[in-house]
């Protein structure tokens, strides 16, 4: 489980906190604009979920200065940050001065660079003519972009946004024409703009002087209104079949819910001023119940009654805070709590993400009969196969995460912890220190309990069993809608909770799979990659809509759509269907063949084939010295070390018609080692046709594990064996001449822990040796890629 991004996201500081400026607009796509000749003064803030969280105030001066105070405000934290921008004679910016909790940023123009200090870190940049500087939470500098904008021309007009440090977005302005809006009884007259890509599709309404009055962010649930103004504000247009914004709230902080061994567990309510009784949802998390407050309410505005409990053990909880093994039991007894309570209509659904959807299979596994629907939204599977061992090997950066739950940096919004314990503790090079078991007292000074307990029990035992939940969900038989994304660090969990409660026939199993990483919300865009328009789909307002039906009895015909909506990137197009994989996939054999020369330091020279192999293919070899791990690809955009000669490389040939794939992958390897026990590690990617690699998905076992993770046997060297890799699951269209690539590896580190090769026990031993490994590829061992081929109709 990719938690950190997880933290990040329930911090906000991506949106509110860091830097990112504008620097340059591309020639004859719109006017240079200028920072002089324009004034302005006032205070913007942003709704996000319908409530203020964030206020700038700002004053921007004829001749060209301007400056800026930000205050964020949530979950009983405020964090402030300042900007000041300086201007030349001619109107164009010459220095930038931010401040914030994370740290300063100086931003030096000296006509086409720029130098960049960014917390103490420096680079360069060039720029292109004209320089228009945005940095978040400042829509009064959005203006700069509308004076530019070139009417005469009129259409779509492009400006490029730089997200400090490394990444530039084209922005595209459209000009849509005067709109009236109702306004302290008057008729107000503003310009409304189209705005893509600065964050996500946007509306911006201006007045005559081009002064922002209003920014609306819908698909974020986010608002920027200047202050005096807010009258204008309209959330969510009144829909017949959707639980509408109606509500005031009430809170009722602390409130002790009982556990079975007498504990309560800390419960902040959110009530719906309203009478009668309710359906309940509840939201329970180890990261601070105050930091789920924009989410509480949004749900109690729409008539729900809104649970949210901090896990045992964490921040107002009582208890002692053990990952996985009390959820199970206290999410049980919550649930019946709630659903007995005279203000409750006897229906409890559940929402979150990541742990806090991980707690709801644990729930639903108890069988609660007033546990009516869940989203597990980004939700691992059993902890043994992503989390913190997957299939067998031992995930490194689970210390991170226990040392930020320990340190409660999830409830820092100033993120000062988080930033002490990314860039002060020296991960990657002390995770190099034998043995793993000790990187808790190397790395934190201390002994982590959680981290000593997982290291002994390497195989699936009955500790892991007990915290497990896929083989308890024949009579979980509530609807469920689950979501991720094909870039998901925890995507494995949708897939193999899916596919579990498919096997048993359950009915009322939506599945959503987006270009998406570990979030709950969509985006058309991740880690420099464009997917569409059609990538952003409304996820909270079929959240909504699913607990509508399910908790209110709505008959909104979610019911009737169709259950599982699988996005293929590339195409750029969604599919859908009421299986998963969809009806008419054909489950094809892509070949691992070649010379036997797929080394990535000799050529890369493997072979994928469609066609079986021959019988006599020779195999190939590589060394895997523990001493000098292989790395990982860079996640998501990169390639194999050219260089490494523990990689091998296979890839098809530029394809002469294009290959679509959606769906789960799996891998069948043949090979052999010297040692008694390795590690295999399997990788597919995407060749560009201009070249560019990036990975798609990445399945990876312990080799004692092959046959059975309750009794593992070590491997007499030498001999062949056959490997079952489950290589998760993705979605995309490989164009004509682009390639489909496969790399074979023993080793992801710092990722993941390293086999030490001896047959011991890799977490706790410090000894190792060379394992010379060999990758089978003949007719009698056919290493193959087994990937969902769809026929794609085209649009």
């Amino acid at each position: 489980m990719r938690i950190v991004k997880t933290i990040t996201a329930l911090l906000l500081l991506a949106l509110f906190m860091t830097f990112c400026v504008t620097l340059g607009n591309k020639p004859g796509q719109t006017r240079l604009p200028v920072m002089t000749g324009f004034a302005d003064q006032g205070a913007f803030r942003l709704y996000s979920n319908e409530e203020p969280v964030l206020i700038t105030t700002f004053d921007w001066k004829t001749e060209g200065s301007y400056r800026s105070g930000t205050t964020f405000t949530m979950a009983g934290q405020s964090v402030y940050s300042s900007l000041s921008i300086k201007a030349d004679s001619a109107g164009q910016w010459t220095n930038i001065q931010g401040e914030s909790s994370r740290g300063q940023l100086t931003i030096l123009r000296d006509k086409n660079s720029a130098r960049v200090i960014n917390r103490g870190k420096t680079s360069e940049r060039k720029l292109r003519p004209g320089i228009i500087p945005y940095v978040s939470a400042n829509p009064a500098l959005m203006s700069m972009v509308m004076r530019a904008y070139d009417q005469a021309k009129a259409g779509k007009q492009t400006v490029t946004i730089f997200h400090i440090p490394d990444e530039a977005l084209e922005t595209s302005i459209e000009r849509l024409g005067p709109v009236e809006k109702s306004f302290k009884g008057q008729v107000l007259r503003l310009i409304s703009y189209f705005c893509e890509d600065l964050d996500g599709e946007s509306t911006i309404y201006a007045d005559e002087s081009g002064r922002i009055i209003l920014w609306e962010i819908p698909h974020e649930y986010k608002t920027y209104v200047r202050e005096g103004y807010e009258e204008l504000l309209n959330f969510q247009k009144a829909e017949a079949l959707l639980s509408n914004p109606q509500f005031e709230v009430r809170v009722e902080k602390n409130v002790p819910v009982p556990m079975r061994d007498g504990i309560g567990l800390a419960t902040d309510l959110y009530f719906p001023k309203t009478e009668g009784r309710l359906p309940v949802i509840l939201i329970r998390t180890p990261y601070s119940k105050e930091m789920v407050e924009l989410k509480a309410r949004f749900y109690a505005r729409r008539g729900y009654i809104v649970a949210v409990q901090d896990c045992r053990g964490r921040f107002a909880s009582p208890g002692v805070w053990e990952p996985y093994v009390n959820e199970a039991h206290d999410g049980y007894d919550a649930v019946e709590w709630l659903a007995i309570q005279p203000w409750a209509s006897g229906k409890v659904g559940m929402i979150g993400g990541s742990y806090v959807g991980w707690v709801q299979w644990w729930a639903a596994r108890e069988r609660s009969p007033h546990l009516t629907t869940i989203i597990p939204n980004v939700a691992p599977p059993d902890p043994y196969f992503n989390v913190p061992y997957e299939y067998g090997c031992f995930g490194l950066w689970n210390l991170h995460w226990l040392d930020l739950v320990d340190m409660e940096a999830t409830a820092d919004l100033s993120g000062k912890m988080m930033r002490k314990i990314n860039e002060e503790r020296g991960w990657e090079s002390l995770f190099r220190v034998l043995p793993v078991i000790d990187l808790d007292k190397k790395i934190l000074g201390k002994e982590v309990g959680a981290w000593r307990k997982w290291i002994s029990h390497p195989d699936l035992d009955s500790y892991w069993a007990s915290t497990g939940f896929q083989n308890h969900l024949a009579e979980v038989k509530i609807p469920v809608f689950q979501q991720s994304g094909w870039f998901d660090g925890d995507g494995i969990g949708s897939k193999l909770s899916y596919l579990k409660m498919q096997s048993h026939g359950h009915a009322n199993q939506k599945l959503i799979l987006g270009p998406w990483g570990h979030t709950d919300t969509a985006a058309c865009r991740f880690q420099g990659y464009d997917f569409g328009k059609k990538a952003f789909v409304d996820l909270h307002r079929d959240y909504l809509r699913w607990f509508d039906f399910w908790l209110k009895g709505i008959n909104n015909g979610i019911d009737r759509e169709p259950l599982v909506s699988l996005f293929v990137m590339g195409a750029n197009e969604w599919v859908q269907g009421n299986s998963y994989p969809l009806a008419g996939t054909g489950m094809t054999k892509l070949y691992l063949s070649g010379p036997g020369q797929a080394n990535a330091s000799n050529g890369a020279k493997g072979l994928l084939s469609f066609e079986q192999p021959d019988v006599k293919a020779p195999a190939d070899r590589y060394t895997y010295d523990p001493a000098d791990p292989t790395p990982p690809a860079p996640r998501y955009r990169g390639k194999a070390d050219s260089k490494r000669a523990d990689i091998l490389v296979y890839q098809t040939p530029p394809l002469k018609t294009p290959l679509t794939f959606v769906g789960p992958l799996s891998a069948v390897l043949y090979a052999s080692s010297s040692a008694k026990d390795t590690d295999w590690f399997v990788r597919v990617c995407v060749v560009e046709p201009k070249g560019g690699i990036y990975v798609l998905t990445e399945g990876k076992i312990r080799a004692r594990y092959r046959d059975s993770f309750e009794k593992p046997e070590l491997l007499k060297p030498g001999e062949i064996y056959q490997y079952n890799l489950d290589l998760w699951q993705t979605g995309i269209q490989i164009p004509i001449g682009g390639r489909l690539r496969v790399e074979v590896a023993s080793a992801s580190f710092p990722d993941w822990s390293r086999n030490l090769n001896t047959g011991g026990h890799n977490e706790t031993e410090t000894e190792y040796v060379k394992a010379e490994q060999t990758i089978y590829h003949d007719a009698a061992h056919p290493s193959h890629i087994l990937l969902p081929v769809i026929k794609l109709e085209s649009k």
